[in-house]
């Protein structure tokens, strides 16, 4: 049993604000969800509450594990000397990490630190910090993808406008995907990346690439699911489509470094864009809601993973 590593986390603690800027991001969450409680009584959220059934919990708490363990075996194949212990461990450290700092990029800021202490097995520290930043690409790139298949068949309900910021979005992830991939490294950076050149002509293979990618949709769909689920058990009617957007614009706003947890962000944008499509406000606080605990259960289980783990184990 290992102790829990405050002091090893020390070097990557120096890259995060100081606690006056922290306190200021919880300020700033809990100034939004006041905003959003003085806007939606919570009474109506505590209603809509009632109309979950333990079932559509379960399923939903299965689906989001189940989706965790997609993203691992997808960091596995960039990184395949891991063992599958160890990319659901730091997996779930990201999410417990994602949760409890600002900004989900921190919970793979995290991940990347993390992994360097297993660079030993799972190969050079550069190439595990670039398989870390591809992996987030390639997860976000599905994301966005997912994203415009859902305006595309919704377009009538969403405007050709969402429908084209979308997509130069994902035409910027496109050029952005081949540069890291395929792009030369210039002369006056190869000294520092020879290990990284290296590394991308061994494992970042087409077939790799396109593996990666699909378990990244597959990511990507489980978690619209669990949205879906969990929102028509509350009350809100949408289409898969239309969920597919919900989930992709707010897990946009969710990278802003701004507050803890995503509190204050996910519940303003998640009302305001299930307002917009006619439903309940009431029903969406109750999701996000309900959301936030299901990522608290997350960070739970990635404690308890690195408590129970070491960096260094098979």
């Amino acid at each position: 049993m290992s102790k829990f590593r405050i002091e090893d986390e020390a070097a990557l603690l120096r890259t995060i604000p100081p606690s006056i800027s922290l306190a200021a991001k919880i300020g700033v969450g809990s100034a939004l969800l006041i905003l959003v409680l003085m806007r939606v009584p919570l009474d109506g959220a505590l209603v809509a509450f009632s109309q979950l059934r333990p079932v559509d919990v379960a399923l939903a708490v299965v689906l989001y594990f189940a989706a965790h363990g997609v993203n691992a075996l997808k960091l596995r194949l960039l990184l395949p000397q891991l063992s599958v212990r160890q990319a659901l461990r730091f997996t779930m450290i990201a999410v417990l990490y994602g949760t409890a700092l600002p900004g989900q990029l921190a919970g793979d800021a995290v991940k990347a630190f993390r992994l360097t202490r297993a660079a030993s097995r799972a190969g050079d520290v550069s190439a595990t910090i670039s398989a870390v930043t591809i992996d987030k690409v390639l997860g976000l790139f599905a994301l966005l993808a997912l994203t415009a298949v859902g305006l595309g068949l919704d377009a009538a309900v969403f405007g050709a406008s969402a429908v084209k910021v979308v997509g130069i979005g994902l035409t910027a992830f496109i050029i952005l995907l081949a540069l890291v991939v395929a792009a030369p490294v210039p002369a006056f950076l190869q000294k520092w990346t020879v290990k990284f050149s290296a590394w991308r002509r061994l494992t970042l293979r087409p077939s790799t690439l396109l593996q990666s990618l699909l378990l990244g949709v597959v990511f990507q769909g489980l978690s619209i699911i669990v949205f879906a689920v969990l929102g028509t058990a509350l009350g809100l009617e949408l289409s898969i489509a239309s969920w597919a957007v919900v989930v992709g614009l707010v897990s946009v706003v969710l990278l802003l470094p701004v507050t803890i947890a995503g509190v204050g962000l996910r519940d303003g944008s998640l009302v305001g864009l299930i307002a917009l499509l006619g439903q309940s406000q009431s029903a969406a606080l109750a999701l996000s809601l309900t959301l936030l605990a299901l990522n608290i259960l997350g960070a739970a289980v990635g404690l308890l993973a690195d408590l129970a783990g070491n960096d260094q184990d098979a």
